[in-house]
């Protein structure tokens, strides 16, 4: 049936989360400060992501650039550990640049990716930085099986729009109908799945009690559960 499968990357193929925990440790580490924390660096990651989420929700609204959320974000951080938050700054470059080289994969992307690429072409569309994208794409082993890629960044033009979508029709030269796309986002990729006519597969590996979740082609908790839906030679 498909020809062709489009993934998305953050919490997708890719634990966004994981990465910016990952890159969290990294940098608190070479600036010695993980010794504060001792054997409870988990709290420390939850805090973070509880800040940057909140910064990073702000950034449009407040016009925040990237350099200023990450900044705001590891300073509040400091500050609530009782640490020198004059040091966010210059952590917040070496955090960037560690986030870019993170590579958390979310549960069985590896091989999923590995089975479906001798069966489909596979491709790529992500919004994001292109640095922090193909930084992590490279880390995790990731980028020889996608092609095209497609970074909002570095095209112009971001999910939901459906222009993002038809440019990988046209790099791939097939049909709406002879692709699906697989992504986590109700807002961003399903949405633009709908605007672009092609085929939705929702991931969802946790699910919340009392969520309704609306109607969607197909939804699958774990990436290996692509293998059984699509099947190999369909």
């Amino acid at each position: 049936m498909y020809q062709a499968i489009l993934f998305d990357l953050d919490d997708t193929l890719i634990s966004l989360r994981g990465c910016e925990a990952q890159a969290l440790l990294r940098t608190l580490d070479e600036a010695g400060l993980t010794g504060r924390f001792r054997d409870d660096f988990g709290s420390v990651s939850a805090t973070f992501a509880v800040i940057s989420s909140r910064y990073w929700g702000e950034r449009g609204a407040k016009g925040y650039m990237r350099e200023q959320v990450l900044a705001a974000s590891l300073r509040d951080l400091l500050a609530h550990f009782n640490l020198d938050a004059t040091l966010a700054e210059d952590l917040a470059l070496k955090y960037w640049r560690d986030f870019c080289r993170s590579s958390a994969l979310e549960p069985g992307a590896l091989d999923t990716l590995r089975h479906l690429s001798r069966h489909f072409r596979l491709g790529l569309i992500t919004n994001g930085y292109s640095d922090s994208q193909r930084g992590r794409l490279d880390a995790a082993g990731l980028t020889s099986f996608f092609d095209p890629i497609l970074i909002s960044e570095e095209v112009g033009i971001a999910k939901p729009d459906a222009r993002i979508f038809e440019m990988a029709l046209d790099a791939l030269e097939l049909s709406a109908g002879d692709v699906i796309y697989v992504g986590d986002s109700i807002a961003h990729d399903r949405a633009g799945c709908q605007n672009a006519a092609i085929d939705f597969c929702h991931y969802y590996p946790d699910p919340a009690a009392g969520v309704v979740l609306p109607t969607v082609k197909y939804r699958i908790g774990q990436l290996p559960d692509l293998i059984d839906l699509l099947g190999p030679g369909e």
